[in-house]
């Protein structure tokens, strides 16, 4: 059993690291595919990531000691174990169970071959449960897909980690091919049992208005994210020898001419060419939502008024005040005048968004003003973001 719950407490501690790792790409696809989070859509999917971990933690652990593994095994070592249904012959060769008697039955449960036969078959039962509840696969969708599973189990085997190691030290068995099979086809047949009480997979999203859905906070943290991470990489800033905007010294505050073409770059991107896509920038666009105005089209009073603000107004103020410390920092009074003006201005911006968070309003100060919301795009829109950049107002 120890050598069982080795694997799975590996699987465990990994499991947050690798679920934070994928959050953004998953994040990206669920907004990209559905429009929208769904938390169950979420758990079930998270969940199936956490099965898999520990399926292939279980398939893999524990590790050899050294790369050189042909060098622990015999020269006449076989790796591969191909006739099939010798897990048959194994159990009776090494059981104290009789077929006569059913009251020895109980002691299958106390012998290692047999219980590495359950283990293969119980390793991909929750597989085929998750294939039937969630990817709605036919039984003979799971029987293939689930052979696939087991095929590349058996291949990380043999391969000795996909040539980590110079020899296998794990066996190629077939028989475990017909056994992680059945287990799936066991969890598709058993799946309605698990699943009988959640809601259908199929119907996660009926009851979602994708056009009166507010676009959350972070959705629109990653959109702006991309939008910047873009603009630093195309964009560097004019004489700065390719710095990008979110490497700054006290040069680049202070070049006029290199404030002028910030300022540029972000009229053209924000404002410009939003206006041109209506609404939409390249991290907007891969979001699936755009910024939505009075009518139906985005013009470009609502854009100016809208950016003018959080760029120009707060973001010009963080300038300035950035600026100025840099520029005093021999002078201690005023550098600290400067700092603790610019953490009020900051800290108050961020209250505001945090009673937003958790407020129904996720209207922020600078859209009331400029009558604009971010808006999810519909399906039947145009969601391609290099297309957006070739669409022009009719």
């Amino acid at each position: 059993m120890t050598a069982y719950l080795f694997p799975v407490k590996t699987a465990f501690i990994l499991f947050p690291f690798l679920a934070m790792f994928l959050l953004i790409p998953f994040l990206i696809f669920n907004y990209r595919k559905y429009g929208y989070l769904n938390k169950w859509r979420s758990f079930i999917l998270y969940s199936l990531l956490l099965y898999l971990l520990n399926a292939y933690f279980l398939v893999i652990l524990p590790l050899p000691q050294t790369y050189d593994t042909c060098s622990l095994q015999p020269a006449n070592t076989q790796h591969m174990q191909l006739s099939p249904f010798y897990f048959v012959q194994e159990i009776s060769n090494h059981t104290s169970a009789l077929l006569t008697k059913p009251a020895t039955y109980f002691h299958l449960l106390k012998e290692s071959a047999f219980l590495q036969v359950a283990f293969n078959v119980l390793l991909t039962v929750p597989f085929g449960i998750y294939l039937r509840y969630y990817f709605r696969r036919s039984f003979l969708q799971t029987i293939c897909i689930s052979l696939c599973l087991s095929l590349f189990f058996e291949l990380t085997q043999v391969t000795g980690l996909y040539g980590i190691y110079n020899c296998a030290y794990r066996l190629f068995d077939i028989d475990d091919l017909f056994l992680n099979t059945l287990g799936g086809v066991i969890g598709f047949i058993i799946a309605p049992i698990f699943t009988y009480f959640l809601p259908q997979a199929n119907e996660l999203d009926s009851h979602i208005d994708l056009e009166t859905k507010p676009v959350g906070f972070v959705r629109r943290f990653i959109a702006m994210q991309i939008d910047w991470i873009f603009l630093s990489i195309v964009v560097p800033v004019i004489k700065n020898k390719g710095n990008s905007f979110f490497v700054s010294n006290i040069q680049s505050y202070t070049n006029i001419y290199e404030l002028i073409f910030i300022t540029c770059s972000i009229f053209i991107y924000f404002i410009i060419i939003p206006y041109f896509t209506n609404g939409k920038t390249i991290g907007k666009a891969l979001l699936r939502i755009y910024v939505k105005g009075k009518s139906d089209r985005i013009t470009m009073k609502e854009l100016f008024i809208r950016y003018g603000i959080f760029y120009f107004v707060l973001g010009g103020i963080n300038y300035i005040l950035s600026s100025s410390s840099i520029l005093n920092l021999t002078e201690p009074l005023v550098l600290l005048v400067t700092l603790l003006f610019q953490f009020v201005i900051n800290g108050l911006f961020i209250i505001h968004v945090l009673l937003h968070v958790f407020s129904q309003d996720k209207l922020l100060f600078y859209e009331h003003i400029s009558h604009t919301r971010n808006a999810i795009t519909l399906k039947k829109l145009t969601n391609d973001y290099l297309s957006a950049f070739f669409h022009t107002h009719e």
